[in-house]
């Protein structure tokens, strides 16, 4: 009996495709290894597509980005990043670029198409790497390939090839001859069954796509958002419950209250009950409370986080359609904070000043403002506006404080202009003494002598000054001012007489009064002097000079010893009134001869006093002075007496 032995040969597998496997599974291992957490930490390796304009054009709107989680991230380094617990939006990736990295460890970050820096804050901990490769459009393969019909064709392909044997599995091998069949098995050892290599490349593919399927994370869309990211302004669907965004728009605002829309957007394809979160505390709200809303119902308030859905008449929105409600936010009363103040003299005289001042921010808030007004303020730097007191005549504002040290005052606005922001300004208006706090100023003098007798004289001063802006003056007398430089007007005392002026001070030693402007003269300027005037005693111990005399003969007799009369003319070059003495003496001229010699003093003159007379052989000098009301001459101004012998 012959018993048929079908012999069925091994397959063998070349070395390349050995080497293929090894590496196949080794990638395998390595890319489960980056990408899945393990208990030393988060993944190296991960995946995020990309949702909004905010990082236009370095990132488009679905792009597939593969990060790497490393030690550091520079300035400069694109990141993606959950958005820190406690914040608005917590929980969320954000794709930006790094601009600032703190002392602290935070990170500054801002996104490419976007004009404002972000409001969060993350640490190390908080990013899930940086972008290390970017797949244009690779979002949208990563959505079509991780769709269930396409995983079930997938896991359909996958168990087809795991269980379905190649075609030619059943064939029976050539037949060889024996010996040659033996040779080979004494070199080579038995190799078990193994996957088919097409299989492990799609297992292969099927793994890589789950992993990266298991960390994906989208973008936060902050490009179109105003002042405040999340909180103002558009925010993203991946920012609500629901696939919708909302847009905020003032309709009124004022500084306590505004007034706001709020529209609602699906941008699915199908009906959505929608629910957003609001922040009504950020710029440019700044809202405490709501004082009234319409058309939404609220689910839970605080001013950072106010949850709202629906009324019952519109909680379902249509694809691609809207709808609009509003409310009114209540703001509460701020601190006071330092406004720039700047001051328009609006009426200046001689007396006072009134002025308009006005209070201005930069701030894009509303403040309450307070405004100091003092030495360096614009407007009133001038010496003649500064302040000594608090006016009394002010409008439309409230006191806090006056200074008189420094000449600070401190204000506030009262309930009609207290708030104000940048281009929103406040005005006040005040009037106050001018020249109150201005430091004295020397002013030039100019006198002039209105009346005068040997027993007092009296002047007419005018105070001035080349100053284009006023100043207030005071001003000095003493035995070299102009006008007053000879001796008989030297003062010896205060002046009992004078008129719109004060005295300051007066030293005897010199004869110098300094004197000052009263509250209604005190300022002056360029072309407004100020004028006063004064009376004084002529100056009794002035010294006497010697005047230039001319006499006249009357009733005149020739013969030795007769008698005769003259008149004494006595005059001077002085341009001031000096006390003047006259001498008569042989050598005079018309004295001069025996006939008109004086042998002793002559008992009969007039309009003068004798100070002394001495006579000798042929000889005689006799010194005469005024009489006191006729005792000054000035070139121009002589004065005469007589005698009769």
């Amino acid at each position: 009996m012959m018993v048929e032995l079908k012999i069925r040969a091994r397959r063998r597998r070349p070395w390349l495709r050995r080497l293929f496997s090894m590496l196949s599974w080794l990638s395998t291992i390595v890319l489960l290894a980056l990408a899945l957490p393990t208990p030393l930490g988060p993944p190296h390796l991960g995946v995020t597509v990309v949702s909004g304009p905010s990082m236009l054009p370095t990132y488009d709107p679905q792009d597939l980005l593969v990060t790497w989680r490393s030690d550091s991230y520079p300035v400069g380094t694109p990141i993606v990043y959950g958005i820190p617990a406690g914040e608005a939006g917590a929980g969320l990736n954000v794709v930006h670029r790094v601009i600032e990295v703190r002392p602290d460890g935070t990170h500054v970050t801002q996104g490419d198409n976007n004009d404002h820096i972000d409001p969060w804050k993350p640490v190390d901990s908080d990013v899930h790497g940086r972008v290390v490769v970017r797949v244009p459009a690779g979002g949208r393969l990563l959505r079509i390939v991780g769709s269930p019909m396409v995983l079930a064709v997938i896991a359909g392909i996958l168990t087809a090839m795991a269980v379905l044997k190649r075609p030619d599995e059943d064939e029976d091998p050539p037949i060889r001859p024996r010996w040659r069949s033996r040779r080979r098995k004494r070199h080579r050892k038995p190799t078990p069954p193994v996957v088919p290599i097409a299989s492990r490349a799609v297992a292969l593919a099927a793994v890589t796509g789950l992993v990266l399927g298991i960390v994906p994370a989208r973008a936060a869309d902050l490009g179109t958002l105003a002042s405040a990211d999340i909180y103002t302004g558009t925010t993203a669907a991946s920012l609500a419950q629901n696939p919708v965004s909302y847009e905020q728009h003032l309709t009124s605002e004022g500084p306590l209250q505004y007034c706001a829309t709020v529209t609602v957007t699906n941008h699915s394809s199908a009906s959505v009950e929608w629910e957003i979160t609001l922040n009504i505390s950020a710029q440019p709200y700044n809202a405490s409370s709501v004082a009234s809303s319409y058309g939404v119902t609220t689910v839970s308030f605080q001013p950072d986080l106010w949850r709202v859905r629906g009324a019952d008449y519109n909680s379902i929105i249509a694809p691609n359609q809207s709808y609009e409600w509003g409310y009114c936010g209540a703001r509460s009363e701020t601190s006071l904070v330092d406004a720039t103040a700047s001051v328009n003299v609006t009426q200046s005289d001689a007396q006072q000043y009134c002025a308009t001042v006005t209070v201005s921010t930069a701030s894009t808030d509303w403040i309450r403002w307070r405004a100091t007004l003092d030495h360096s303020t614009p407007g009133i730097t001038d010496s003649a506006y500064w302040l000594a007191a608090q006016p009394t005549n002010s409008n439309n504002m409230t006191n806090i404080s006056f200074n008189a040290g420094t000449g600070s005052w401190v204000v506030r606005g009262v309930s009609s202009n207290e708030y104000i922001r940048s281009g929103t300004n406040a005005t006040f208006g005040y009037c106050a003494p001018a020249g109150a706090a201005a430091p004295y100023i020397d002013a030039t003098l100019s006198v002039s002598i209105t009346s005068q007798d040997s027993q007092q004289y009296c002047a007419s001063v005018t105070a001035s000054t080349t100053s284009p802006t006023y100043v207030k003056w005071k001003a000095t007398i003493n035995h070299s001012t102009t006008g007053l430089s000879g001796n008989t007007y030297w003062l010896n005392a205060v002046p009992t007489n004078f008129s719109n002026v004060a005295t300051v001070s007066f030293d005897s030693s010199t004869g110098t009064w300094v004197v000052q402007g009263l509250s209604y003269n005190q300022l002056i300027k360029s072309g407004s002097p100020a004028t006063w005037s004064f009376c004084a005693p002529t100056n009794q111990s002035a010294t006497l000079v010697d005047a230039t005399v001319s006499v006249s003969l009357q009733n005149t007799s020739n013969a030795p010893g007769g008698q005769y009369c003259a008149t004494v003319t006595v005059s001077t070059t002085s341009t001031d009134f000096v006390k003047w003495r006259a001498v008569l003496t042989q050598n005079t001229p018309n004295l001069t001869g025996p006939n008109y010699a004086l042998t002793s003093l002559p008992t009969n003159f007039w309009n003068s006093t004798s100070i002394d007379f001495t006579s000798g052989s042929g000889t005689f000098q006799w010194r005469l002075r005024g009489a006191g009301y006729n005792d000054l001459i000035k070139a121009g101004s002589p004065q005469s007496f007589g005698f009769c012998r």
